[in-house]
């Protein structure tokens, strides 16, 4: 749940596997090297919001989400990202985190999200 949201909101398992290892400014600074100057990626709570050139926003529930538009829009290039994180990646959606293993970096992790990101 996002402890900020009166009354709480679920969070997808990745959102609470960022904020419980306190990876969000590192997954933010990530997504951005991933875009560069195509996009402006900020974070608002633990909602996620895409700004384009042309000054439109959108604002996505989750990192996943964002992840999709970011594949859809073609703002990534995917075959230039390294697959070094996948099994690890899995293991999180699973289970939620990686008990008793150091997290996931989170160049590793943005890579496998951006890897397995479905299109919205």
């Amino acid at each position: 749940m996002c402890a900020g949201c009166p009354g709480g909101r679920a969070v997808s398992t990745l959102t609470a596997y960022i904020n419980l290892n306190r990876m969000k400014p590192a997954v933010l600074a990530e997504l951005r090297r991933s875009v560069g100057r195509r996009a402006r990626i900020t974070v608002l709570g633990d909602q996620w919001v895409l700004g384009t050139r042309t000054g439109a926003q959108q604002v996505f529930p989750d990192v996943e989400t964002l992840a999709g538009a970011l594949v859809e829009k073609h703002l990534v290039d995917r075959r230039a990202l390294p697959d070094d994180g996948g099994a690890a990646f899995e293991r999180i959606l699973e289970d939620g985190s990686h008990h008793g293993s150091p997290p996931l970096d989170a160049g590793r992790l943005v890579s496998a999200l951006l890897l397995s990101a479905d299109t919205v």
